[in-house]
């Protein structure tokens, strides 16, 4: 019984001084938890994706060079692609330009839109001034990839592809003094990249033929 009395008070003696310094830490044994926490969910990045689909409206801003396939005017239409003509052989071959473009999303993963800007060259003492103005539409098929692999980087990084059409004015100055007025035709493909750094700001370049060879500016969500 002496050996009883003696472990019953030893056991009480510990308990008290193990809930004496759980409490001093600022622990309470009945609040424990033995169950390991649910892992918290993924948050999306809260920002739209790169290509924001139908409805959306995008303007962007660039340099570049551009190509023609050549003029059209009183005597007719006239390639650039051969011969020689008033201001030189290929004159509308490349010119700079300065482009200012518009895209609606109509699909998913599908834009249409519009260019113009202005630019021109230096030609054997003369020169070209040209006004495009024309169609584009795009493929957007990163946007596509990230959406079926769930790729966060949809949300910064647009790759797409399309085709470009137009007209516009053309008007060559000669070293003489004269001057000569004619449309313009281009057309082409166009392989582009856009990356946004916000929400509804971004940078992009493109290559390929028509309304350019090369260009690169600042992408606007509106």
């Amino acid at each position: 019984m002496k050996k009883s009395m003696k472990l019953f008070t030893v056991l009480a003696i510990v308990l008290f001084t193990t809930n004496t310094f759980a409490s001093e830490l600022g622990l309470n044994a009945a609040n424990f938890n033995l169950y390991a926490p649910a892992a918290k969910s993924k948050k999306s990045s809260g920002g739209g994706k790169a290509f924001e689909g139908k409805g959306s409206k995008q303007i962007s801003i660039g340099v570049g060079l551009s190509s023609y396939i050549g003029a059209f005017g009183k005597g007719g239409f006239y390639s650039y692609s051969g011969g020689r003509g008033y201001y030189g052989r290929g004159a509308f071959w490349y010119s700079g330009t300065l482009s200012v473009q518009a895209e609606f999303g109509v699909h998913d993963y599908v834009g249409v839109g519009l260019v113009t800007g202005i630019g021109g060259r230096a030609l054997g003492g003369g020169g070209a001034l040209y006004v495009p103005v024309g169609i584009l539409a795009n493929f957007h098929f990163f946007q596509l990839i990230a959406d079926k692999k769930g790729l966060g980087v949809g949300d910064k990084l647009d790759v797409y592809a399309g085709l470009n059409f137009g007209t516009g004015l053309g008007v060559g100055f000669s070293r003489g003094g004269g001057s000569d007025v004619s449309g313009i035709i281009f057309a082409g493909p166009q392989f582009g990249v856009k990356y946004f750094f916000t929400d509804k700001i971004g940078v992009y370049g493109e290559f390929g033929y028509g309304k350019s060879i090369f260009e690169a500016g600042v992408s606007i969500k509106l």
